[in-house]
């Protein structure tokens, strides 16, 4: 705690120096985020932390080296955040660390060379926030485990409208990066089926959320299907990978690289992240995802026996639902 403690004050140190003015900088800062002046004079204050997401589209704007700041701590000890936010009922503050990603998303979406890698056994949310209901049984998972919201059974899980957005622009943005790698677990879709049917044997799950949730599964699937027989998105033409490990996937690993930003998420409590911008962090989860890949298959563009087959035994897994 110390070491992000010091971490942040250091960064905050470091925009007060880029602008002194206080005025002008609440100015600068509340343009980049696109949030209001009060959520600025909060995180200025210290009664909020900006979000690391936030701390990326300053430091990148602004020319402050973020790996610079974390070359105050000793060499065994990297800075880093754990982010918890309520996904269910989300307050102010979720929602403008929300946006910060999105914003993140954003700034760097006509940089010529970014990079996403993800390794684990769950999907990453670039991928299932496009599907309504697949979306709203994440928050029901995370629901039923998370101390921050009374469990509750599905058909109460409605997402808002505006953290809905929030989920599509994310959708929307990653699809701009120039290279995008995921490392699937090859029982990923036998571990979420089996979850759903858990839930639904305890009546969490009515019988027609079901439907609605396998239905949102199979365009998934199709979509997922697509993406790894023509290697791109088809919205914006950016190249994706997609892998298939052939040994189980220990922990979920997410790798964002842009011209300034290193930014490494590792997934917790579901839908939750500790999040680094620490160059060492970087480099090792980066080698830990290139290991992974080392030990899988690749099935989009190549390998089209295996890619079918795997697709065709995810459906039927599917509708065993």
């Amino acid at each position: 705690m110390e070491d992000h403690h010091l971490f942040y004050q250091e960064f905050i140190s470091a925009i007060r120096n880029k602008i002194p003015h206080k005025a002008t900088l609440t100015n600068a800062i509340a343009d980049l985020l696109c949030i209001d002046k009060d959520a600025i004079y909060r995180r200025l204050r210290g009664e909020v932390s900006f979000s690391f997401s936030e701390m990326a589209v300053i430091a990148r704007n602004m020319g402050i080296s973020l790996d610079a700041i974390a070359g105050i701590e000793n060499f065994q000890s990297k800075p880093s955040k754990m982010n918890i936010s309520r996904q269910v009922n989300p307050t102010e503050i979720d929602y403008e660390m929300f946006e910060g990603h999105v914003n993140l998303l954003k700034s760097i979406k006509d940089e010529p060379e970014t990079e996403i890698m993800e390794a684990g056994n769950i999907f990453s949310h670039y991928l299932y926030q496009d599907y309504e209901h697949l979306t709203r049984f994440h928050l029901f998972r995370w629901n039923q485990s998370s101390s921050y919201a009374e469990a509750l059974p599905f058909h109460e899980i409605i997402i808002p409208e505006r953290l809905r957005t929030l989920h599509k622009e994310t959708c929307i943005y990653s699809k701009y990066i120039k290279s995008t790698q995921y490392v699937f677990d090859n029982m990923i879709f036998q571990r979420l089926t089996a979850s759903i049917k858990y839930f639904a044997r305890i009546q969490l799950i009515k019988e027609d959320d079901v439907a609605l949730i396998k239905n949102d599964l199979i365009a998934f699937l199709n979509n997922l299907e697509n993406m790894a027989v023509k290697g791109k998105h088809e919205e914006t033409g950016k190249a994706i990978s997609i892998y298939l490990s052939d040994v189980n996937t220990d922990a979920n690993y997410s790798c964002l690289k842009s011209n300034n930003i290193h930014m490494t998420l590792f997934r917790v409590f579901l839908l939750n992240a500790v999040v680094s911008f620490d160059e060492d962090v970087f480099n090792e989860a980066n080698a830990w995802i290139r290991s992974l890949q080392r030990k899988s298959t690749l099935i989009s563009v190549s390998g089209q026996r295996i890619r079918a087959d795997f697709f065709n035994k995810q459906r039927e897994i599917i509708h065993t639902l």
